[in-house]
């Protein structure tokens, strides 16, 4: 089957998993009024706000994975999850009215930052992991103590929802800037589909074939670093995504980004959505944390590839 018929029928199945998200729990008679209510007003945002979510992490995902050239990289592999777990727990400490959400993604971006820092110097994709997953243990030992030092009483419940992902009832008007964002960044990314291409082919062979590498690597990481800092913000930390849907697109369409990186968002959207109904639905009236479903997921699937490829080094 062709890329482009594939990605056609990923973009049906997650229409149809989007559809299914929506129904998913409800059982016995409502008026029509009630349906147009419950739809209307609280499942379709918060099923279109996953998607949003997913395809977002997914699209990170993809941009990581080139940059580092190691399909199991995925968005927190840069301490990335560090820096938004610390920003969000710190204003849940210290401005306990306030959203998170802007705290996370500042966390996020500054994390970023300060791994390129660590890592100065030549670019080498083995430094940038290592100074991410260390920076990132650090800042979780930061998280840690400021969860069991601040005195507020609540604040472990809320951080614990935070940390864990969660979709919440967002308004439709929460829904705009996220996927403009999305929409956007997966635009670039299609528009560099061909240079990315060349990328992973080694920074000497795209060189030669006139890709400006540092420029492209630069520019990739700020917009993986955006995306995981937009998702941070909307949803909190729900992991793995990053890394499922673009390996499992490249399975499926092979290693030209154009198609990919449309296949990706939508396995990344349909993803998140139907994790978050199992969240809803698998322990009714309790709702498990959407980033515990996908970690269930994405688990097995980081150790399956792992053992996959037992030859290959951290790059």
């Amino acid at each position: 089957m062709r890329p482009g018929a594939i990605v056609a029928l990923g973009a049906l199945v997650c229409a149809a998993v989007a559809v299914l998200a929506i129904c998913a729990g409800s059982t016995g008679w409502r008026p029509p009024w009630a349906w147009t209510a419950m739809v209307g007003e609280l499942r379709a945002p918060r099923v279109l706000l996953g998607g949003v979510v997913g395809a977002s992490l997914a699209i990170a995902g993809v941009a990581l994975q080139a940059v580092l050239h190691n399909d199991l990289a995925e968005p927190y592999v840069l301490g990335v999850s560090g820096g938004a777990s610390l920003g969000a727990v710190a204003s849940l400490a210290l401005w306990p009215g306030l959203p998170p959400g802007p705290a996370a993604a500042a966390g996020a971006t500054a994390a970023a930052a300060l791994v390129r820092g660590l890592a100065r110097g030549p670019y080498d994709p083995t430094r940038l992991l290592l100074a991410g997953v260390a920076l990132g243990s650090v800042l979780a030992s930061a998280t840690g103590a400021i969860l069991v030092l601040a005195p507020a009483s609540q604040l472990l419940r809320s951080a614990t929802g935070w940390l864990f992902g969660g979709l919440g009832t967002p308004p439709w008007s929460a829904l705009v800037a996220p996927a403009c964002a999305v929409a956007i960044a997966a635009g670039w990314l299609s528009a560099q589909a061909t240079r990315i291409d060349r990328l992973t082919l080694g920074a000497d062979v795209a060189a030669a074939l006139g890709v400006a590498v540092a420029r492209l690597r630069r520019r990739l990481l700020v917009v993986a670093v955006a995306l995981t800092a937009l998702a941070v913000a909307a949803a909190g930390l729900v992991g793995f995504v990053g890394l499922i849907a673009p390996h499992a697109a490249r399975r499926l369409v092979g290693q030209p980004h154009r198609s990919a990186i449309a296949l990706a968002a939508l396995l990344g959207a349909s993803l998140v959505m139907a994790a978050d109904a199992v969240a809803r639905i698998a322990f009714a009236p309790r709702e498990l944390p959407v980033g515990l479903v996908t970690a269930s997921i994405g688990g097995p699937v980081f150790l399956w590839q792992l053992q996959r490829r037992p030859h290959r080094g951290l790059p």
